[in-house]
């Protein structure tokens, strides 16, 4: 059965690393999904330790490197597939998870931006193999 929910808040920032978030409230409580890159060029340390890649926070903390498979925004509707390896880090229990986006349009605009750009870093084989933003 997929993860529902309705992301009534969003946020994007580039000031130490780039981010994309949305999440169903913004008191911090309920589902919410954090995507993370660097913004320069992964460095040898960071191939050592596999963060050579985009980064998935869920709102208990779980964190995951390059585990999205496939994410497409059609309209207000946010579909992400998860890799089904990242599904205990992350503490998630299905690979499929769907948002309502409940945010302005130009809010989803924003967010389809950062998006691309945090989902195509580093290395080519750990990103999605379906992108539609």
């Amino acid at each position: 059965m997929p993860i529902e929910f309705i992301g009534r808040v969003s946020g994007v920032d580039d000031e130490l690393c780039l981010v994309a978030a949305i999440a169903e409230r913004d008191d911090g409580t309920g589902r919410a999904l954090v995507f993370q890159a660097g913004l320069e060029p992964p460095d040898d340390q960071d191939v050592r330790l596999g963060h050579d890649t985009h980064c998935l926070v869920t709102e208990t903390h779980g964190t995951a490197y390059g585990c999205v498979r496939e994410l497409a925004i059609d309209g207000n509707r946010m579909h992400v597939i998860i890799d089904q390896h990242a599904l205990a880090e992350l503490g998630l229990t299905d690979t499929e998870i769907q948002v309502e986006l409940a945010i302005a349009p130009e809010a989803i605009e924003l967010l389809r931006q950062y998006l691309s750009r945090v989902l195509t870093y580093g290395r080519p084989e750990a990103q999605p193999t379906v992108l539609r933003t």
